[in-house]
């Protein structure tokens, strides 16, 4: 029993001295492993063996982990659709993106006024938080601040300051994080995105001559103005089912970017608008850029010297926009006589000098390789005379949808009297319905004739008569203008049939009556119509002399009275060809 209860001293007594010895050593070794063994290597120990275990076990007590998303220290510039590599962008677009959330949420709010546009965006104080869904996982998201100590000066100077930097804070539970990473934070990057391009003020722009290209000059390529044209599609004069027909293929191409690149194609669309002046080309544009909501780049194709500076212009536009070309048939010659006959190799002149831009520049421009930088383009060709385009110009992959824009219908008419006089239906809409058939007269006159008798001081029923006036005006001029022409066509026949050594063809009255004017012909269609029915029955005099003297050729002599009967019988032949002079 004695030895049993020495034990215990004996271990209380040894413990007793190891811990003052070890207390006292560590006292002499501490100042030594302070002074010589690295500050590094306790570090390494830490961040390697003990920090690891530490987070294994705070993740049991707080399973959360956070983001920060950082405010750039320069003003971030944004520009278009397409972020600028100049900043990063992502805090601008995490705070539109939270900017709807903000303002439902929040109850402590900071509104800054939107870089381009007249909008605001409303963001959180700091200290405020919101919560936001996404395919089930709840996400916070909330504002910080924090003070940075900034140094300034050179050598031999000190100078300090504190910075106010910001940053979006995202919250989430672990489990959400490869969720988190792989496709909330792209989903917010894209609808913030999304937000900012809604936000911006739309631009028209218009390329400048361009002497001696720099990549380095951006702004030069391209001038801009901003662009806040009034006309949408329900504006628009023209007939319901084909605006239906323009703005679901419009709603097709913006919403089908996967099927583009699914099927390998580059995400641009073509269309050629062609039809007389004034029946609205410029002004369908402009209803497409509202609708979706597109830039414009005006493309002046006589101001590029050659295909070279074509393809920099195209290289410098931006997704969502819709790039035009303007009376292509006018602009160069791009008619199809150019693949038939080479053009003329002149030296360049970088100083002056015509352009220099071929039918192949234009066709690798619009869908060479260089049209695939970029997506999300419209194409948009206009011109007054389609027939004079190279069909490789227009064909369906370049322009895919071909869209004439004709005359004013009666539908259009309606959507002109809801716009300058604010009607949907009036006693005197039959007679202008009856009128509109018989005359051909574009949008723009029927428009301006609205106008006149608006600024006049007229109401709707002498606003209206003033346009049915006008449509028989035109109608009067339209057939006195079509006589004219089929008395002309008939002296051009005539002196034709007389060089080529015919007798003079007489067209009868009936003949003329026949020429398909009231039929709703153009006046040139009329007289084109008129002249071949003229070449017609010259052709079928010539034939029948010709056949009559082949005939009289081929007989054989004959008595006195055979050739009594072949003279009755040549009587009768005369008479019959006689029928085609009358």
């Amino acid at each position: 029993m004695a030895g049993t209860a020495a034990r215990p001293g004996a271990v209380a007594r040894l413990a007793q001295w190891a811990l003052s010895n070890f207390a006292s050593s560590w006292f002499l070794l501490a100042p030594l492993l302070a002074a010589y063994a690295p500050r590094r290597l306790f570090q390494t120990y830490f961040n390697l063996f003990l920090r690891r275990h530490a987070r294994r076990v705070l993740a049991v007590v707080d399973p959360y982990v956070s983001v920060d998303i950082w405010e750039c220290p320069a003003a971030a510039r944004y520009t278009r659709y397409d972020p600028v590599a100049d900043n990063d962008t992502t805090y601008e677009e995490v705070k539109a993106y939270l900017s709807g959330a903000c303002s439902q949420d929040a109850r402590e709010l900071r509104a800054e006024g939107a870089k381009e546009g007249d909008g605001l965006v409303i963001s959180m104080r700091d200290g405020q938080d919101v919560a936001d869904e996404f395919r089930g996982a709840t996400l916070w998201w909330s504002s910080v601040a924090v003070e940075e100590l900034q140094g300034h000066g050179g050598p031999g100077q000190q100078g300090n300051s504190n910075e106010r930097r910001r940053c979006q804070r995202l919250t989430f539970h672990q489990r959400h994080r490869h969720l988190v990473v792989d496709e909330y934070l792209p989903h917010v990057r894209r609808q913030g995105r999304e937000i900012l391009f809604r936000n911006r003020r739309r631009r028209l722009y218009t390329n400048n001559k361009m002497i001696q290209y720099a990549s380095s000059y951006y702004d030069k390529a391209w001038s801009f103005v901003d662009f806040d044209h009034p006309t949408t599609f329900d504006t628009l004069a023209m007939e319901p089912a084909k605006k239906k027909e323009i703005m679901d293929d419009l709603d097709a191409f913006r919403n089908n970017r996967d099927f583009y690149r699914r099927t390998g194609k580059p995400w641009k669309r073509g269309y050629l608008l062609y039809g007389p002046p004034g029946t609205g080309k410029s002004t369908m544009i402009a209803a497409m850029a509202n609708y979706l909501n597109y830039d414009i780049y005006d493309v002046e194709l006589t101001m590029v010297q050659n295909n070279n500076d074509l393809r920099k212009l195209l290289i410098q536009t931006t997704s969502k926009s819709i790039i035009v070309i303007e009376d292509i048939d006018c602009s160069l010659d791009l008619t199809g006589d150019r693949a038939r006959k080479p053009p003329p190799r002149t030296p360049y002149d970088p100083h002056g000098g015509g352009s220099q831009v071929t039918l192949s520049g234009l066709l690798n421009f619009i869908d060479g390789l260089w049209s695939a930088c970029g997506g999300e383009r419209v194409v948009v060709f206009t011109t007054n005379h389609v027939d004079k385009l190279d069909p490789a110009l227009i064909r369906r992959g370049r322009m895919d949808m071909h869209i004439e824009m004709s005359y004013c219908g009666f539908e259009a008419f309606k959507t002109l009297a809801k716009n300058y006089l604010d009607i949907h239906a009036h006693r005197l809409f039959a007679a202008v319905e009856e009128q509109l058939r018989e005359v051909g007269i574009t949008p723009a006159d029927v428009a301006e004739c609205l106008m006149t008798a608006k600024r006049a001081g007229h109401g709707e029923d002498a606003s209206l008569a003033y346009l049915i006036e006008e449509l028989q005006r035109k109608k009067a001029e339209a057939k006195a203008a079509a006589e004219a022409g089929v008395a002309a066509a008939a002296a051009a026949a005539t002196k034709e049939a007389k060089t080529t050594g015919n007798d003079e063809v007489d067209v009868r009255p009936a003949d003329v009556a026949e020429c398909p004017v009231v039929a709703g012909y153009g006046e040139d269609a009329s007289l084109e119509y008129l002249m071949e029915e003229v070449k017609r029955k010259t052709a079928q005099a010539m034939a029948t002399a010709e056949a009559a003297a082949a005939t009289n050729e081929d007989k054989p002599k004959t008595t006195c009275n055979d050739e009594v009967e072949e003279e009755g019988e040549d009587a009768q032949e005369s008479d019959d060809s006689g029928e085609y002079y009358e």
